[in-house]
Protein backbone atom coordinates (compact mmCIF):
# COMPACT_ATOMS: atom_id res chain seq x y z
CA UNK A 1 0.00 0.00 0.00
CA UNK A 2 2.79 2.41 0.91
CA UNK A 3 4.61 1.60 -2.36
CA UNK A 4 1.48 2.47 -4.34
CA UNK A 5 1.18 5.86 -2.60
CA UNK A 6 4.84 6.55 -3.31
CA UNK A 7 4.40 5.70 -7.01
CA UNK A 8 1.31 7.91 -7.23
CA UNK A 9 3.17 10.77 -5.55
CA UNK A 10 6.16 10.33 -7.87
CA UNK A 11 3.88 10.26 -10.92
CA UNK A 12 2.07 13.45 -9.83
CA UNK A 13 5.35 15.19 -9.04
CA UNK A 14 6.83 14.21 -12.41
CA UNK A 15 3.68 15.34 -14.24
CA UNK A 16 3.71 18.72 -12.46
CA UNK A 17 7.43 19.16 -13.20
CA UNK A 18 6.90 18.44 -16.93
CA UNK A 19 4.01 20.91 -17.04
CA UNK A 20 6.16 23.64 -15.48
CA UNK A 21 9.05 22.81 -17.82
CA UNK A 22 6.73 23.06 -20.84
CA UNK A 23 5.46 26.45 -19.63
CA UNK A 24 9.04 27.71 -19.30
CA UNK A 25 9.78 26.58 -22.85
CA UNK A 26 6.78 28.57 -24.11
CA UNK A 27 8.02 31.65 -22.26
CA UNK A 28 11.47 31.31 -23.85
CA UNK A 29 10.16 30.82 -27.39
CA UNK A 30 7.23 33.18 -27.15
CA UNK A 31 3.58 32.47 -26.57
CA UNK A 32 3.05 30.33 -29.63
CA UNK A 33 6.59 29.04 -30.13
CA UNK A 34 7.50 28.63 -33.77
CA UNK A 35 9.65 31.08 -35.67
CA UNK A 36 12.17 33.03 -33.58
CA UNK A 37 11.71 36.77 -33.30
CA UNK A 38 13.80 38.97 -35.59
CA UNK A 39 16.44 41.30 -34.20
CA UNK A 40 15.26 44.04 -36.54
CA UNK A 41 11.61 43.44 -37.42
CA UNK A 42 10.29 45.10 -40.56
CA UNK A 43 8.08 47.96 -39.44
CA UNK A 44 8.37 50.53 -42.23
CA UNK A 45 6.13 50.50 -45.32
CA UNK A 46 6.57 51.67 -48.88
CA UNK A 47 3.53 52.04 -51.13
CA UNK A 48 4.02 52.11 -54.89
CA UNK A 49 1.59 52.20 -57.77
CA UNK A 50 2.20 50.38 -61.04
CA UNK A 51 0.37 50.10 -64.31
CA UNK A 52 -1.19 46.75 -65.13
CA UNK A 53 1.62 46.00 -67.59
CA UNK A 54 4.34 46.92 -65.09
CA UNK A 55 2.78 44.76 -62.39
CA UNK A 56 2.43 41.84 -64.78
CA UNK A 57 6.08 42.20 -65.78
CA UNK A 58 7.19 42.26 -62.11
CA UNK A 59 5.11 39.18 -61.29
CA UNK A 60 6.54 37.30 -64.27
CA UNK A 61 10.10 38.13 -63.22
CA UNK A 62 9.42 37.08 -59.63
CA UNK A 63 7.84 33.82 -60.80
CA UNK A 64 10.81 33.14 -63.07
CA UNK A 65 13.15 33.47 -60.08
CA UNK A 66 10.71 31.43 -57.94
CA UNK A 67 10.32 34.26 -55.41
CA UNK A 68 7.32 36.01 -53.93
CA UNK A 69 6.67 39.43 -55.43
CA UNK A 70 7.48 41.20 -52.14
CA UNK A 71 10.78 39.33 -51.74
CA UNK A 72 11.72 39.99 -55.35
CA UNK A 73 10.87 43.70 -54.99
CA UNK A 74 12.87 43.99 -51.76
CA UNK A 75 15.92 42.38 -53.41
CA UNK A 76 15.70 44.70 -56.43
CA UNK A 77 15.16 47.88 -54.37
CA UNK A 78 17.96 47.10 -51.93
CA UNK A 79 20.29 46.09 -54.80
CA UNK A 80 20.93 42.64 -53.38
CA UNK A 81 21.99 39.67 -55.46
CA UNK A 82 19.06 37.66 -56.80
CA UNK A 83 19.47 33.98 -55.93
CA UNK A 84 19.61 31.50 -58.81
CA UNK A 85 17.10 28.90 -57.64
CA UNK A 86 18.06 26.19 -60.17
CA UNK A 87 21.77 26.56 -59.44
CA UNK A 88 21.12 26.29 -55.70
CA UNK A 89 19.06 23.12 -56.18
CA UNK A 90 21.81 21.57 -58.30
CA UNK A 91 24.54 22.51 -55.82
CA UNK A 92 22.48 21.12 -52.93
CA UNK A 93 22.13 17.82 -54.81
CA UNK A 94 25.89 17.75 -55.40
CA UNK A 95 26.56 18.32 -51.72
CA UNK A 96 24.15 15.49 -50.85
CA UNK A 97 25.89 13.14 -53.27
CA UNK A 98 29.31 14.02 -51.88
CA UNK A 99 28.00 13.41 -48.38
CA UNK A 100 26.76 9.97 -49.48
CA UNK A 101 30.15 9.20 -51.00
CA UNK A 102 31.78 10.33 -47.76
CA UNK A 103 29.55 7.98 -45.78
CA UNK A 104 30.42 5.16 -48.16
CA UNK A 105 34.12 5.90 -47.68
CA UNK A 106 33.79 5.48 -43.91
CA UNK A 107 33.22 1.77 -44.44
CA UNK A 108 36.18 -0.62 -44.19
CA UNK A 109 36.93 -0.80 -47.95
CA UNK A 110 39.99 1.47 -48.10
CA UNK A 111 43.11 1.80 -45.98
CA UNK A 112 42.89 4.41 -43.23
CA UNK A 113 45.28 6.73 -45.11
CA UNK A 114 43.33 6.51 -48.37
CA UNK A 115 40.08 7.00 -46.54
CA UNK A 116 41.33 10.02 -44.61
CA UNK A 117 42.64 11.69 -47.78
CA UNK A 118 39.46 11.09 -49.74
CA UNK A 119 37.23 12.21 -46.88
CA UNK A 120 39.26 15.41 -46.54
CA UNK A 121 38.88 16.16 -50.25
CA UNK A 122 35.15 15.42 -50.18
CA UNK A 123 34.61 17.66 -47.15
CA UNK A 124 36.49 20.49 -48.88
CA UNK A 125 34.32 20.06 -51.99
CA UNK A 126 31.15 20.17 -49.86
CA UNK A 127 32.32 23.35 -48.11
CA UNK A 128 33.11 24.93 -51.49
CA UNK A 129 29.67 24.06 -52.79
CA UNK A 130 27.96 25.44 -49.68
CA UNK A 131 29.75 28.78 -50.09
CA UNK A 132 28.28 29.08 -53.59
CA UNK A 133 24.68 28.49 -52.46
CA UNK A 134 22.79 31.75 -51.97
CA UNK A 135 19.12 31.47 -50.97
Amino acid sequence: MEDQNTEDWEFLFKEEFEKTDRQNQYRERGKLGGRPKLNAPKSERLALRFTVQEMKKLKERADKKMLKLTDYSRIILLEKEIPDYEKNIMLTEYATNFRRIGNYMKKEIFTPEERAGLLREIEEAIKGIKTQIKW
